[in-house]
């Protein structure tokens, strides 16, 4: 008797759920994706044919019970909301003993809270990219350039120093070009634009320019704007 493909069901038909998704299906997995948006649903359907497509919540018992749940090998709750993320796989876990359950986790803070909770797997988009740099950019420099491959553009981690900038939260500074500010950082956790900076405090600059030394001094100059 020939073995049945592994269930999946995804929950949450955002781009994340949808790539997810078709890299599933063409590695030869059965899948079911819940997406509580009518439209969005019937468009992930005619893109992804052989995929099931749910309209329904998938953080609600009730749905969860008509998509075939009770025989499901992995459910993967991949919405950009952490709350109805914990519930759907709290539901698959407890309520329909589904072996294993993965959660994205888009604030950070929450990761250990949905390990304590009982999620096999949550997955944080953003210490993910954190220990990618951590690693890519290990070294004491104060500005650290990381290419990306097959571009001219590349990521610049910059060290606060002591300056005007100390003291106030990165999002009433000026100083810095229209570059794309993606993350800060302090001892390894992301901080928010409200945070006040503390000279050591990591900016990492996503730019498209082939040098990257005009970005320190920016960031040495940046000062709290005129009210």
């Amino acid at each position: 008797m020939a073995e049945r493909p592994v269930y999946v069901i995804v929950v949450g038909g955002g781009k994340v759920g949808f790539y997810l998704t078709h890299r599933l299906l063409t590695a030869g997995y059965e899948v079911a994706l819940i997406e509580k948006d009518r439209v969005r649903a019937a468009s992930i359907s005619a893109q992804l044919g052989s995929c099931a497509c749910l309209v329904g919540d998938g953080d609600e018992m009730a749905f969860l019970a008509t998509s075939g749940i009770e025989r499901a090998d992995v459910l993967a709750a991949v919405t950009g909301d952490d709350e109805d993320n914990l519930v759907a796989c709290q539901l698959a876990k407890r309520k329909f003993k589904v072996p294993h359950t993965i959660a994205r986790v888009n604030n950070p803070s929450n990761v250990q809270l949905f390990h304590r909770l009982g999620v096999d797997v949550a997955v944080s988009a953003t210490e993910l990219i954190l220990n990618e740099i951590d690693t890519a950019l290990a070294t004491d420099s104060d500005i650290h350039r990381m290419p990306l491959e097959g571009t001219e553009s590349a990521l610049v981690r910059i060290t606060v120093p002591l300056g005007p900038a100390v003291g106030h939260p990165f999002g009433e500074l000026r100083g810095l070009s229209q570059e794309r500010v993606l993350l800060l950082v302090r001892d390894g956790h992301q901080l928010n634009s409200e945070t006040p900076l503390l000279a050591g405090d990591q900016v990492v600059i996503f730019t498209s320019r082939p040098s990257s030394d005009f970005l320190l001094e920016e960031v040495e100059a940046l000062s709290p704007a005129v009210r």
